[in-house]
């Protein structure tokens, strides 16, 4: 008989168990506090004055180009 066979036939050899409630933890839920979002809100506001702005100035060209032509 093995040395290995030997052993798990012996009464109180046991192998370690984890538990799975050991190794993981909850990450908490993000929390979003009223001025993040109203920062969001206007960092929104800015960049949608900006793409306005960036398609009135293609619409310019554009025009520039057909007058051209």
């Amino acid at each position: 008989m093995s040395e290995e066979s030997r052993d798990q036939n012996q009464p109180g050899f046991e192998l370690p168990i984890y538990k799975t409630q050991d190794c993981e933890s909850n990450a908490p839920s993000p929390q979003v506090t009223l001025d993040m979002f109203n920062e969001l809100q206007l960092e929104l506001l800015q960049l949608r004055a900006e793409f306005a702005k960036l398609r009135r100035q293609i619409q310019e060209q554009e025009q520039q180009q057909d007058a051209d032509d």
